[in-house]
């Protein structure tokens, strides 16, 4: 840790040093701020121009933060979340403005679009992977689906990758720094090919975690990937491009990072006598509310888990005319996962008769003394393909005073995944659900039984929509929205399982359709140069689903009905003093109707909850961000989010927190449930960043920056012991650029990420009936380097 607080002090000292430095500096970028081109609305236009509530992160921007991956911004954006969830390092939790969905289950739909490229990635479940090539990343807050293909409820994440130039070009970039982190990333721009540009890139990373396991003291989370993308542009004449894109990543990591929190001994009321005996009262032990660096694991191949994506773009634009552009986007996409030892914690059988081995019903014995059993372990197996296609026409009419997007999507998936699991619950708990299977004579209310369900489940679905956004200049400075949206969705679902408490798995199939009409509208006033205003209100929709989770026929075959959000948002945006000061700011209010919840369910099928329709909410919020140049050379950066979520309406069983135990019938409980469902109340980052005048040798930038989030909940009810409490996390960089070398030019950079060695969580889950809760931690602090030498545009 010596070196993590050397780098603290060494850049502190740095930035203090800023004053003596002003007079050098004669560096452009940071005389005046930037103007950041997006494609919020899919035309390229100013940020400042753009009335919507939309976050971008240019290169350099991306750059300074060290982001290799979309999760990267989130902390720099307000009211985004974005977090690594417990049993994987390649799926993540996604909200905007506290509209989330951390389930990984297939059959629930992202309530956050993803893009890349202009192409709707579906699931949230392996996105955790790692972009070469970043150009730009947009965050659009808000309803976007008249524009954006589907499920954008939330908002949508944008992400923008570089193009081949036809020029020929080179690129090399080498990081390392301790717990093993390594990255190796080239790009290679082909010279002039007549019609056709291309562009090959590939990464490769590794990193290591500060875990370690209980028996045989090897680490745990350790991660490698390597990332391939080709990208081929053919101008095939003066109006007409076409651009291929190949990406494939593969990912092999060890998943088990995530820790006992708290475990259930005693399951209810003591008289009950729901007990898991010696074996719980040693998993009990190995609970910590604190960060453990050893954990009871008894899986450490660092292969453990692995995810493969390959994937096929096509995007065809014609420039039919100079006011009509038409645009064809067509995506192929593959992922397939598995894991093969995800684990929550094993503890050795002490006593015979401690553990009964139920996972054969009908063969019930009891486990050998020393036997490790795991309290919860799954293999996984998934398979995700996915087709989608988009037409887009662009364009202007009625001499330009109307600007209008229109469009078509059309999507398609179908998807699997085998994911049987082996867990533990008190003997006495599960004797009446185990079919009438005779126990072997022990002490049945002090002991532990040992199950297993086969969990595996399919589908296909298809998506249909028609979109348009049409812009009206109803007169100077003064600009009429109207969006528009029909969506069609189709699902079929299929679920093998121990449902209804059968001894022997049981297949289900059930399918069913919904429509959507969602408008928005919106005003946008510019009152000078400097300052512009907007009014929207749109209408956001997430189509139902399946319950691939259920325990019982009768809850799988009964799917949720479809979510909205109706959003009013008021924003101001402005660039002040001779363009040194941006400051842009929004106002919102949402209206929540149908929200699909997570609910576990009591049984012996496994990690087992449903998805209802559980009510209705309010959130209210607003997002500031600012950036100021005081003086040429210093640039200050501040972000701010705030959140206020208020349940009108809860209906559902009460659970108790504390034992995991539903009790009563379906009612309003909206005054017992945590208002902070992925949805921190405050959250923001402030940045300094100092860059010197140019010298013969290249041009040095110094950032330091801290991020704030507030406490954070993953379950309206069940939140005692999975929630993650306010932390701050420091980050610094010193980079020095532009060092002339053999034709092209060098970057170095010196980094350093969590400096103050904060332990905080990261994700969090607890498993109510099953009787424990688990938490994954963030990395500790973290230093390293990275060398970037390029040549060429």
């Amino acid at each position: 840790m010596k070196c993590t607080y050397r780098l603290a002090v060494g850049l502190s000292a740095s930035l203090l040093m800023i004053p003596s430095a002003l007079s050098q500096v004669a560096d452009k970028r940071f005389v005046t701020i930037e103007e950041v081109i997006v494609t919020a609305r899919k035309v390229e236009e100013s940020l400042q121009d753009t009335p919507v509530s939309v976050a971008a992160f240019s290169t350099s921007d991306l750059e300074q933060m060290g982001a290799s991956e979309a999760k990267d911004v989130a902390n720099f954006t307000p009211n985004l979340r974005m977090q690594k969830q417990s049993g994987s390092q390649d799926n993540y939790a996604m909200a905007i403005r506290g509209v989330s969905s951390g389930e990984t289950a297939l059959t629930i739909d992202p309530t956050v679009g993803v893009y890349m490229d202009g192409v709707y990635l579906a699931r949230t479940t392996g996105l955790a992977f790692d972009i070469v090539d970043l150009k730009r990343i947009e965050v659009l807050r808000g309803p976007q689906g008249t524009l954006f293909g589907r499920n954008t409820i939330g908002g949508a994440l944008n992400i923008i990758t570089e193009k081949p130039t036809g020029e020929p070009a080179f690129k090399l970039a080498l990081g390392g720094g301790d717990h093993g982190y390594s990255r190796v990333m080239t790009s290679v721009d082909s010279p002039d090919l007549g019609p056709v540009a291309l562009k090959f890139s590939y990464l490769r990373n590794t990193s290591e975690r500060e875990l370690e396991s209980l028996y045989n003291g090897e680490s745990l989370g350790d991660s490698k990937g390597e990332y391939f993308r080709l990208a081929a542009r053919w101008k095939a004449s003066d109006n007409i491009a076409l651009d291929y894109i190949y990406d494939k990543s593969d990912r092999e990591s060890n998943a088990n990072t995530q820790q006992l929190s708290h475990v259930r001994a005693v399951y209810a009321d003591p008289s009950s006598a729901f007990y898991g005996g010696p074996y719980y009262e040693q998993a009990e032990a190995a609970a910590s509310e604190d960060r453990l660096s050893v954990l009871p694991f008894i899986n450490t191949d660092p292969g453990e888990s692995n995810s493969d994506i390959d994937s096929h773009s096509i995007t065809l634009e014609w420039d039919a005319m100079d006011s009509l552009l038409v645009k064809s986007i067509s995506n192929v996409r593959e992922w397939d996962s598995s894991a093969r030892g995800t684990e929550f914690g094993a503890f050795p059988v002490q006593n015979n008769g401690d553990v009964v081995d139920l996972r054969d019903r009908s063969s019930p014995s009891n486990v050998p003394v020393g036997t490790l059993v795991p309290l919860f372990s799954a293999t996984r197996d998934n398979f995700h393909r996915q087709i989608t296609q988009e037409f887009q026409l662009t364009g202007k009419a009625l001499d330009e005073r109307l600007s209008y997007t229109a469009g078509i999507y059309l999507f398609h998936e179908e998807a699997t995944e085998d994911n049987p699991q082996q867990f533990v619950l008190p003997t006495r708990f599960i004797a009446a659900a185990a079919g009438g299977v005779t126990l072997p004579p022990i002490g049945v209310a002090s002991n532990a039984t040992w199950l297993s369900a086969p969990f595996a489940y399919e589908l296909e679905n298809e998506s249909r929509a028609i979109y348009g956004q049409f812009t009206y200049n109803l007169f100077t400075d003064f600009d009429v929205t109207l969006g528009l949206r029909y969506t069609e969705d189709e699902k079929e679902s299929t679920l093998q399982n121990n449902l209804d408490g059968a001894s022997g798995a049981v297949r289900v199939t059930s399918s069913d359709s919904w429509n959507n009409f969602s408008p928005s509208f919106s005003l946008d006033y510019r009152w000078s140069d400097q300052v512009s205003s907007y009014l929207r209100v749109a209408n956001g929709y997430r189509s139902g689903g399946y319950n691939v989770r259920a325990q019982t026929s009768s809850s799988f075959s009964t799917p949720f009905d479809p979510e909205e959000i109706t959003s009013y948002e008021i924003g101001i945006k402005s660039d002040l003093l001779d363009r040194r000061l941006r400051l842009n700011l929004s106002v919102f209010q949402m209206d929540y109707t149908d929200r699909q919840i997570a609910q576990f369910e009591a049984g012996s099928g496994g990690a087992s909850s449903v998805i209802v329709n559980a009510g209705e909410s309010v959130t209210r919020g607003l997002e500031i961000e600012s950036v100021f140049i005081p003086t040429p050379g210093l640039r200050l950066i501040a972000n701010y989010g705030f959140l206020d979520v208020e349940y009108k309406e809860f209906i559902s069983g009460p659970v108790d927190p504390v034992t995991g135990f539903s009790s009563g019938s379906n009612r309003d409980i909206s005054d017992e449930v945590t208002e902070n469902l992925y949805a921190p109340e405050h959250s923001g980052a402030v940045a300094i960043e100092f860059q010197s005048a140019p010298w013969s040798f290249g041009q040095l930038t110094l950032r330091l920056d801290a991020t704030y989030v507030d406490s954070i909940s993953f379950h309206p009810q069940l939140f005692l012991y999975d929630q993650t409490e306010a932390y701050t996390l420091v980050n610094a960089r010193a980079t020095l650029a532009d060092i002339p070398l053999a034709d092209g030019r060098l970057r170095v950079a010196l980094w350093g990420k969590n400096l103050t060695d904060k332990e905080y969580r990261e994700f969090g889950i607890d498993f109510g009936l099953l009787g424990f809760a688990v938490n994954n931690y963030g990395v500790l602090a973290r230093v390293g380097i990275d060398l970037v030498y390029e040549f060429g545009d």
